[in-house]
């Protein structure tokens, strides 16, 4: 069964507690803005910065978490339980699907393609995605699902920035 294993201190110490299925509000479980380091375990998790899946958010996949750049962060869970199998994902360069576009079907690095800082939209057709910030899975990061459709990231602070994309794979 996949889960993931919280603590308030960096290194697994502290307060700890197991979730087995999403967290809209962690402040319920007293968990709000205090997690240090966590353990995943079987299906990749999301971390969101606020309540209720939104704002900044960050991918966890099965290992173990030490130390957390951005601890003390987190209001929101979510397992990923979509099927991660023909990973698509359409980006366009500009906002409301217009512009130049490119059809990715693997992890890419925007720079090699000459799309990096463009992307201002996407649209995902199948699996669950990661784009990142900078270049080499680095930095902010915005998490897509099956079907998600982003017409513009300006409301998430995402506009211009994507240079890096990769599909979370399934397990062998």
């Amino acid at each position: 069964m996949s889960k993931i294993v919280v603590f308030t201190e960096e290194g697994f110490k502290g307060r700890r507690a197991e979730f087995k299925n999403d967290v809209r509000i962690l402040e319920n479980k007293g968990f709000s803005k205090v997690i240090a380091s966590l353990k995943v375990i079987g299906a990749p998790w999301v971390a969101y910065y606020d309540k209720n899946f939104a704002g900044k958010q960050r991918v966890f996949e099965e290992g173990e978490y030490a130390i957390l750049d951005d601890k003390g962060s987190f209001s929101s869970l979510r397992i990923i339980t979509d099927d991660l199998d023909d990973p698509e994902i359409h980006l366009f360069e500009h906002v409301n699907y217009q512009g130049r576009s490119v059809i990715l079907q693997q992890e890419t690095s925007l720079l090699d393609i000459d799309f990096s800082d463009i992307a201002s939209s996407h649209k995902v057709k199948g699996g669950v995605w990661v784009l990142y910030e900078l270049n080499n899975r680095q930095g902010a990061q915005l998490v897509s699902f099956p079907g998600d459709e982003f017409p513009s990231y300006f409301p998430l602070s995402f506009n211009d920035v994507a240079s890096y994309v990769r599909p979370l794979l399934p397990k062998p």
